[in-house]
């Protein structure tokens, strides 16, 4: 599902501006983004991602500056208020309940939509085929992969209408990100935003109509995934040669 053209943003993020422990982590960083988009925010460790992304979800609050999720102020709510609204936040390292089952471990992440808990266990087994065998499973004894995607499936199980990945490619095999990153498409045209943050984003920036570039707490570069895979800073300071 494309954007359309004259489609007000979804988030704007407006002169913020986040410090933890005295020290300034956001300088006065902005962005916007459409509806039904992919968006990358590369950068490297300790650029302030993920604060950044704690900051979307209510988990961080600003010093300065405004967060407006489909129009509406939001930089003051907590954190389960956003999720009620649709913003759905999946940490890096995010992992199961190992004794639960991945039923179990699905249902938690609709604790707040429950009328919607059949159309996102029917959501997430369509995306991962895999688990439609392993619902009566402990989580605790999946692969890797295949517990990455419960704690994906856990996210998309509250019908996010922004749904936001910190460096979700962590120690998978690069199968595995082909098949997140084909997920990504599927969860767009199914109406899904994703914000997805990490170092190594190749893959995710040549599908991504909205990408910027976050150094030092700031937006340096803001375009589209491909045009800032070519950039000579990106390919400097990030990519491998």
């Amino acid at each position: 599902m494309d954007a359309e053209v004259n489609s007000s943003p979804l988030l704007e993020v407006q002169h913020l501006s986040v410090t933890i422990r005295k020290n300034r982590v956001l300088r006065d960083l902005s962005l916007s983004f459409l509806p039904h988009q992919i968006v990358a925010i590369v950068g490297i460790e300790g650029a302030g991602k993920t604060t950044l992304l704690k900051a979307l979800a209510g988990l961080q609050r600003p010093v300065a500056g405004r967060i407006l999720f489909a129009g509406e102020s939001v930089e003051t709510l907590p954190a389960w208020e956003m999720v009620r609204r649709g913003v759905v936040y999946v940490p890096e390292g995010m992992r199961v309940f190992p004794a639960m089952t991945v039923l179990e471990n699905l249902e938690v992440g609709a604790y707040l939509v429950r009328r919607e808990l059949q159309a996102g266990l029917d959501r997430v087994c369509r995306i991962f085929p895999e688990l439609k065998d392993r619902l009566r499973s402990p989580a605790g004894i999946l692969s890797g992969g295949q517990q990455r995607m419960v704690t994906l499936g856990r996210g998309l199980m509250s019908a996010p209408r922004l749904l936001m990945l910190d460096e979700p490619f962590m120690g998978l095999s690069p199968k595995l990100v082909q098949r997140f990153c084909d997920s990504f498409r599927d969860l767009r045209q199914g109406g899904a935003t994703l914000l997805i943050s990490g170092q190594l984003m190749q893959r995710v920036l040549n599908v991504a109509e909205k990408a910027y570039l976050q150094e030092r707490g700031r937006i340096t570069f803001a375009g589209t995934g491909p045009h800032l895979l070519k950039d000579p800073h990106l390919q400097e300071i990030i990519l491998p040669v």
